[in-house]
């Protein structure tokens, strides 16, 4: 965050959870508290839609971490069963998509926390019940985070008996856009001052950015709506463009796409469409050199074809694909630039 003490992450897992680090020092992360939120569901609907606390998880320095990772082993940290030990000192979670119950022994607490942080976290009250948050960025001038959840599934379903909290209506396979707001002067769960002007407070997805799964392919073999994000991954902001770059990595889309959502007219517009199979990656926003506005895209893997997605297009388009990007072993670094001058918003 543009304190350069507030770490805003995702987590590329099913059963991950949202996890915040403040550093003690500016540019400096080699000591600090960690954090997780507590989800707690204000709408079904959608991508779902939260208020949202934080749990001290615990304060580290990296020396002190990388010396319990070279002298312990898990098993020297916490006991853990997948099956109920009939034991009062263990503790239920749920961890994976399933249960454990474990046990942490005694003086391993910042080991538990900083090595095994996904039970840790679980078993401190966190919201374990994500799918695959991955790409994050941040819009500073409205002070909203913006976090991707490449598919809503699994523990994030209601009436899942696994689930953390999280509890949305159906599963969406092609994922959705969060925003989250940040602000200053919250405590967390515990009553202690989170010393961060950047803490988010809610979370909840803009319609424009929930994606929409297709009951049956379309024409080209799509199985989800091609005028809509499928399967986000990579994520940036351009402050002067006051837009939101998104790129996809899409086992729903044919094609996989670079999108731009404008956050002040909630409008969504496809910038580019990579090679079929390909996913397009490398994305940045610079906002100015020397008067130019670049946009960073790249695209990876060309003509990975998965069936049944692309069983309608790979007979045409794989002699093509294999003659323009060497046999499916090429890729391209490219950018997209502007002149912030010449543009009207």
């Amino acid at each position: 965050m543009p304190d350069k003490r507030t770490v805003l992450m995702g987590d590329d897992v099913t059963n991950g959870g949202l996890f915040m680090f403040i550093a003690d020092r500016e540019a400096d992360l080699s000591a600090g508290t960690l954090y997780v939120a507590k989800w707690t569901q204000v709408s079904s609907s959608g991508a779902g839609s939260a208020t949202l606390s934080w749990i001290n998880l615990g304060h580290a320095t990296s020396a002190e971490i990388e010396v319990l990772a070279n002298r312990l082993t898990a098993a020297d940290i916490m006991d853990v069963a997948t099956k109920g030990p009939g034991d009062a000192t263990y503790t239920k979670i749920n961890f994976n998509g399933t249960f454990n119950w474990i046990r942490v022994k005694t003086g391993m607490t910042q080991a538990a926390t900083f090595l095994e942080t996904h039970r840790c976290a679980a078993l401190a009250g966190g919201s374990m019940g994500f799918t695959k948050l991955e790409g994050t960025t941040v819009n500073a001038k409205d002070k909203v985070l913006y976090s991707v959840m490449s598919r809503i599934e699994k523990s994030m379903l209601k009436g899942n008996a696994a689930s953390t909290d999280v509890a949305v209506d159906k599963t969406i396979n092609a994922g959705a856009v969060s925003a989250l707001n940040l602000k200053g002067g919250q405590r967390d769960r515990g009553g202690v001052a989170i010393n961060s002007d950047w803490v988010p407070m809610d979370m909840a997805a803009p319609v424009a950015l929930v994606s929409e799964d297709l009951s049956a392919a379309d024409a080209l073999g799509n199985t989800a709506n091609p005028d809509r994000i499928a399967n986000p991954d990579n994520l940036k902001f351009s402050e002067k463009l006051r837009t939101l770059f998104i790129g996809e990595d899409s086992g729903m889309h044919v094609n996989n796409f670079l999108w731009a959502y404008n956050v002040d007219t909630k409008t969504l517009a496809r910038v580019l469409s990579c090679p079929s199979g390909a996913e397009s990656t490398g994305l940045h926003a610079v906002d100015e050199i020397n008067g130019w506005t670049y946009v960073m895209s790249n695209f990876q893997h060309v003509g990975d074809w998965e069936s049944p997605l692309h069983n309608k297009v790979q007979s045409t388009l794989d002699p093509l694909v294999r003659a323009n990007y060497k046999d499916r072993f090429g890729a391209t670094v490219g950018y997209l630039t502007a002149d912030p001058a010449a543009i009207k918003l």
